[in-house]
């Protein structure tokens, strides 16, 4: 015979048993109600709801699961110049969660010196991690060696951060390798994670890549023929993160209006192109708290993308005083400023 909880304060630690069913029950002689994790209990209580299990795994879209061989539907941002650290993309890794190294702002030298290091620790057997592409408009060559550096070491991976539009860099690491498997459907063998703001730049991720830009790469031998054929039957990116007002590139936009517009454009696309595969639409920005998480979900997000909330974890590559003072800063303590690249393009 189980216990029937009736006091608020003795509920609380069973409603966060998320994993079993409750059982909630009114007493018959006195109207009195509880709860309890089974409905074996004396006949005088009367079982007239079922709270189910909620299991993380099942938020989300499963496709997102399938596709990139992860328990849960969530994934740890790339934060610049190593703050999402390799030991962050380990750990997280060895958990079945999916992170993005934070390459952007490194030397060549030490990005290829993280992925090794990354890789070697891994093995070849877990993919569910990738790295940072950031656009460079100011210095495409160095975007264009982190794309070969991304191809060298087998990255299947990439958050494509701050991009205004759609370059050859993005759409080359996106095409190379795409084949057609024995069923005659077209596979990927990298995956982009556009991080956007603006439903315009949606739309370039959400089709297929201009035409100029695949027959340019593939004059160059940057693509094959068939390469450029197969890619232009799919979107460029079939992971799109809206990224409202974050600790990032951002529009300092709000989430509800700016994720339900690119939700609205995704369906709008994928029946204008009749893709066969789902466009899986992510949430970030302010996504500090598991409330905050539980609404993005409520809201419709296939995934959740974490960024400056973990700045704070033990394998954050941010200094330990920085850490010291996030723990003690409130709300009302931080301001807008322009992401540091941004500056020099004249961003507010």
């Amino acid at each position: 015979m189980s216990k029937v909880i009736c006091q608020p304060n003795e509920m609380l630690p069973l409603l966060q048993t998320i994993r079993q069913p409750l059982y909630l029950l009114r007493q018959s002689t006195t109207e009195l109600l509880g709860i309890s994790d089974n409905n074996q209990h004396d006949e005088s209580w009367q079982a007239f709801a079922l709270l189910p299990a909620l299991y993380p795994e099942w938020l989300g879209n499963q496709s997102f699961l399938n596709t990139h061989g992860v328990r849960f539907p969530y994934v740890a941002g790339a934060m610049a110049h190593g703050i999402t650290s390799v030991e962050m993309v380990i750990a997280m890794a060895k958990t079945d969660m999916l992170c993005f190294f934070g390459a952007a702002g490194m030397p060549l030298k030490q990005i290829e010196a993280g992925l090794q290091q990354i890789q070697t620790e891994l093995g070849n057997e877990k993919t569910n991690w990738g790295s940072n592409l950031i656009y460079m408009p100011n210095d495409p060559e160095i975007e264009t060696a982190v794309v070969d550096l991304y191809l060298k070491y087998n990255v299947h991976r990439v958050s494509a951060s701050a991009y205004m539009r759609v370059n050859a860099n993005i759409v080359r690491y996106a095409c190379k390798g795409l084949y057609r498997d024995e069923n005659g459907q077209i596979q990927r063998n990298n995956y982009v994670f556009p991080k956007l703001s603006q439903p315009r730049l949606a739309t370039q991720f959400m089709t297929p890549p201009p035409e100029k830009i695949l027959q340019e790469l593939v004059s160059q031998n940057q693509l094959t023929a068939e390469e450029a054929e197969l890619a232009s039957q799919l979107p460029l990116a079939e992971d799109i993160t809206v990224e409202s007002d974050s600790g990032g590139h951002t529009d300092n936009r709000p989430l509800g209006p700016l994720f339900s517009a690119v939700l609205q454009l995704r369906e709008k696309l994928s029946e204008q192109y009749n893709y066969s595969r789902p466009i899986r639409i992510g949430a970030a920005g302010g996504l500090g708290t598991p409330a905050a998480v539980a609404g993005a979900f409520a809201m419709g997000a296939d995934y959740v993308v974490t960024g400056s909330v973990n700045q704070s974890a033990v394998e954050s590559g941010l200094s330990e005083d920085a850490k010291k003072m996030l723990a003690q800063a409130e709300v009302t303590d931080m301001a807008i400023t322009p992401a540091a690249d941004m500056f020099e393009l004249g961003a507010k």
